[in-house]
């Protein structure tokens, strides 16, 4: 199974370990997760006789579909986003704003940690996408089949209402400051100076509805610290993992009343060498 998304090098003028290996961890969730979700909708798809192509949305300014991006080199599709960035600038940002937290760093610009960032965004989009589809056509094929049972999933928050969250919680913490914060990255910034905080603490204490709660290494990397960086890895990571909570209660539903289906599920090996002793 490839890994879908991960170019080689990650950074091409940079090298930190700890980051890199965050990268990698991601990018295997974001893998499983578009893994999980085509394995269920394919075989729907094929009951109904419906065209999996047809129902996959376009990757604005890119003409690629999710699909299109598993079969693609991943440093193809990375110069294609930058590409797309260089020629549509903040048109194509503000096309993936839904997922994209905008600016990406607020006190920085380094382009192969922007366009890591916007790759991510695309694939949280995809996933987005992925779990819309898998979900309408499950209640299709309960209709088709005529099986009495209904799937109850806790909504998704948005990437809008992750920093509010965000602020907010810095802000009652901070009953003094009279102003509001003007970003997320203020609020950060305000919680490390002045509560000696850091983003695990912040993320634990983010709630919605049936979700659950996120925990983070503590230090973020144990090797260097930056704010801008923190705060975007650990959102995007947030918004991962909620998203993967969602799909595996679509999985357990899945499993328990569309056995019918045979839905293969993927894992990830891992073939490690032989070592001698």
């Amino acid at each position: 199974m490839p890994i879908i998304g991960i170019p080689f090098p990650i950074y091409i003028d940079i090298s930190n370990y700890t980051n890199e290996l965050s990268q990698v961890v991601q990018y295997w969730q974001s893998m499983l997760s578009v893994k999980t979700l085509l394995a269920m909708i394919e075989p729907m798809v094929s009951l109904l006789g419906l065209s999996l192509s047809g129902l996959l949305p376009a990757i604005p300014y890119l003409n690629l579909n999710i699909l299109d991006m598993i079969m693609l080199s991943p440093n193809d599709i990375k110069n294609m986003v930058a590409d797309a960035l260089n020629e549509y600038g903040q048109e194509f940002l503000n096309a993936l704003s839904a997922f994209l937290p905008i600016p990406i760093y607020f006190d920085f610009s380094i382009p192969a940690f922007e366009i890591n960032i916007i790759l991510k965004s695309i694939y949280n989009m995809s996933i987005s996408s992925l779990i819309d589809i898998c979900t309408g056509l499950i209640d299709k094929v309960l209709d088709k089949l005529k099986i009495s049972a209904v799937l109850t999933l806790p909504m998704l928050p948005s990437l809008e209402e992750l920093q509010s969250q965000l602020m907010a919680i810095v802000k009652a913490q901070l009953p003094s400051i009279p102003e509001e914060f003007l970003n997320e990255f203020e609020a950060f910034k305000s919680a490390v100076e002045l509560l000696d905080s850091d983003i695990n603490a912040l993320l634990s204490l983010i709630v919605f509805p049936q979700l659950p709660t996120i925990q983070l290494p503590s230090p973020f990397f144990p090797d260097f610290s930056s704010l801008s960086i923190e705060l975007r890895e650990a959102m995007n990571i947030y918004m991962q993992e909620v998203m993967a909570f969602v799909i595996n209660k679509i999985v357990g539903f899945v499993k328990s009343v569309l056995g019918v289906l045979g839905v293969q599920f993927p894992s990830i090996c891992i073939d490690l060498p032989e070592l001698s002793l």
